[in-house]
């Protein structure tokens, strides 16, 4: 275990330095095959993972690790979080701009994956080592439509022996670095994706709300696993679970209902992202 550890901690700081080069020396020379998307707004990659062995509203709720759209604004998944519990209900999404070199960093990184020329291919490889890990996914659009990579328990083998999953992985280095150097701003969406269902109401945490929404029938919501339901709203409903957290409770909406608390999951949906989650 310890040679497998040491053999993984000398593969990140290789992939450090090897990002870092990257980003100080992209604008000399080469450049990438990959296209951009001709509105701004487009999504042109896109990082989650999926899968794993997590409660339902864990993996309902979950939203992408990264988006990166055609006029270089760089979506970070997750900003700073308060390390209380319950934290907050609303995930602490921000936006930064990169430059055009690394945007070309990134769209060569791409291009070393191979997306332009895969449909959705992935290595899972891994699985004979591990049960119950995520799948890490990278999106890629463009005017052929969307490719995907998909890496099951990326970073559990030391060697890949893939150059398309050595490529994801220091795409996410570089992600990761870009992501952390400031300059942030929260995230403003276009849409808010609504979850509700039955989840795990915490005893210890009695915080049961009035129904909050206009919407409070179920029957146009789509419907997804374990009997949970999804719609979208616009961005204005993000003011009404400003102070709500993670275990907040609402009643029924119908109060004709002698229903136990409904648990709503409330995220805003990155470009590229469907209005419901898929299975």
């Amino acid at each position: 275990m310890m040679n497998h550890l040491t053999g993984m901690r000398r593969k990140s700081l290789a992939l450090l330095a090897m990002a870092a080069l990257s980003l100080s020396a992209c604008g000399e020379g080469g450049g990438s095959g990959t296209e951009l998307p001709t509105d701004p707004d487009a999504p042109v990659i896109q990082v989650r993972s999926e899968g794993g062995f997590l409660p339902m509203e864990l993996v309902l709720g979950r939203g992408p690790r990264y988006t990166l759209v055609a006029d270089g604004r760089l979506l970070i998944h997750q900003g700073p979080v308060i390390a209380i519990y319950p934290g907050p209900l609303l995930p602490n999404y921000l936006v930064s701009q990169i430059n055009e070199d690394q945007m070309n960093t990134v769209l060569e990184l791409v291009d070393e994956i191979g997306l332009p020329e895969m449909e959705d291919q992935i290595d899972d490889t891994a699985a004979r080592l591990v049960a119950d890990a995520t799948t890490e996914v990278v999106t890629y659009w463009d005017s052929e439509g969307e490719h995907s990579y998909s890496v099951y328990a990326l970073g559990i083998e030391p060697d890949s022996s893939n150059p398309s999953t050595d490529a994801f992985t220091e795409l996410l280095v570089v992600l990761d670095q870009l992501a952390a150097q400031g300059n942030a701003a929260p995230y403003q969406p276009e849409r808010v994706q609504m979850i509700a269902g039955l989840g795990f109401a915490d005893p210890e945490f009695g915080d049961v709300r009035d129904w909050p929404l206009d919407n409070t029938d179920f029957s146009d919501w789509e419907t997804l696993p374990n009997e949970w339901v999804c719609t979208t709203y616009g961005p204005d409903v993000l003011d009404t679970f400003a102070d709500a957290n993670q275990a907040t409770q609402w009643t029924h909406p119908d109060p004709m209902m002698d229903a136990p608390a409904i648990t709503l999951l409330v995220r805003p949906l990155h470009p590229g992202e469907p209005d419901c989650p898929s299975f």
